[in-house]
C-alpha cells in the first residue's frame, strides 16, 4: 500500500510534490533523471526548466539539499517538520485552553478554544498589533491572510484601521485572498485597498473551503477553523446585504458572539511561514 502525504506545495500533481515524492523513493537524482521521472511514470509533460525551477525553490527553502548536480531530500528539514507534528499532535490532544493575553503562546503550537467567533477575533487581533509593535527594520516584511470574509472590518473598524493603518509605517507589504466575492465583500475590501493592502477576490464557487481562514505575521502562523454553522449564517448575511449601507448589525453581532467553541491554532515557525505566504502569493500571479 502506498503512502500519500498531503505537502504545502499546492495541488498533488504539481511539479514540487512531484519531485518530493519521487526523491522520498529514489535518491540522489539528477534534473534530467527527475524530468523524465515525471514524464513517463506520471505521463506530464514537463519542461527540463519547470522542473529545475521546482527544484532551486525547494532548495532555497530548505527542503531539498543539492550535493553537486544531484538533488535528494533534506533530513534536517524531515527532522524539523517532524518534531512541530509531534508537538502539534500532544498539543491538540491536551485540554485545550483559553488564552488570557498573548503571553498564553508558549512554545512552537499554541491550540486555543473560544466561546464565540468574536472572541477568538478579538484574541486574533492582539496577535497582529503585538507583531506590529515589534517588528524591527529587517525582519521579515510580508503578510498574508486567506479568509471567506472580512466581517471583522464591520463591527471592530476602528481597531482594523488602527492595526492595519501601521503597514506603510512600518514597511510592511500586505496580502489579502478572499474567497468570499459577494458586492458586500468588494465594498469591505475597498477599505483594506485604501490602507495599503493588495487584495485578490475569488468568484464564489462551493469547491472553495469557506470554514479555514489563516494568516502569517513574521514567524508566527495564526490559522482557524469555522464551524460549519456560522459558516451558513455569514454567507446568507453577505448574499443578501449588498452594500454597507442599511446593514442589519444586530444579526451580524448575533451570529459572531453567538455561543460556539472555535479553535484558533498558533503556530510559530518560519519556514512553515514562508511556504503559505508562497501559496497565497501565487494566487496573485
Amino acid at each position: 500500500m502506498s503512502l500519500n502525504i498531503t505537502l504545502p506545495f499546492g495541488k498533488e500533481d504539481t511539479i514540487k510534490n512531484l519531485v518530493f515524492t519521487i526523491l522520498s523513493k529514489e535518491y540522489p537524482l539528477k534534473i534530467i533523471e527527475l524530468t523524465n521521472f515525471i514524464r513517463k511514470r506520471y505521463g506530464k509533460a514537463v519542461t527540463f526548466q519547470a522542473v529545475r525551477k521546482a527544484l532551486l525553490e525547494l532548495v532555497e527553502n530548505e527542503v531539498l539539499i543539492k550535493n553537486k548536480t544531484e538533488f535528494s531530500i533534506n533530513k534536517e528539514w524531515v527532522i524539523k517538520s517532524k518534531s512541530v507534528i509531534d508537538e502539534l499532535y500532544l498539543t491538540i490532544n491536551q485540554e485545550r485552553i483559553t488564552p488570557k493575553g498573548i503571553d498564553s503562546i508558549k512554545g512552537e503550537v499554541s491550540v486555543f478554544t473560544f466561546n464565540s467567533l468574536n472572541e477568538m477575533m478579538k484574541f486574533w487581533e492582539e496577535i497582529i498589533d503585538d507583531w506590529y509593535k515589534d517588528f524591527k527594520r529587517g525582519n521579515p516584511n510580508i503578510n498574508c491572510w486567506q479568509g471567506a470574509h472580512g466581517w471583522e472590518a464591520i463591527l471592530h473598524l476602528d481597531t482594523e484601521k488602527k492595526i492595519m493603518g501601521q503597514l506603510k509605517k512600518k514597511g510592511i507589504i500586505s496580502y489579502a485572498v478572499s474567497t468570499g466575492s459577494t458586492p458586500l465583500d468588494k465594498n469591505l475590501w475597498k477599505f483594506y485597498k485604501k490602507i495599503g493592502l493588495k487584495v485578490r477576490l475569488y468568484p464564489s464557487s462551493k469547491l472553495i473551503d469557506r470554514t479555514y481562514y489563516v494568516g502569517t505575521y513574521g514567524e508566527t502562523i495564526v490559522q482557524a477553523q469555522l464551524p460549519d454553522k456560522i459558516v451558513e449564517k455569514l454567507e446568507n448575511f453577505f448574499k443578501k446585504n449588498k452594500n454597507l449601507e442599511n446593514l442589519d448589525l444586530d444579526e451580524l453581532a448575533e451570529i459572531v458572539n453567538s455561543r460556539q467553541k472555535i479553535k484558533l491554532t498558533v503556530i510559530k515557525n518560519l519556514g512553515m511561514a514562508k511556504q503559505i505566504n508562497k501559496s497565497i502569493l501565487s494566487q496573485f500571479d
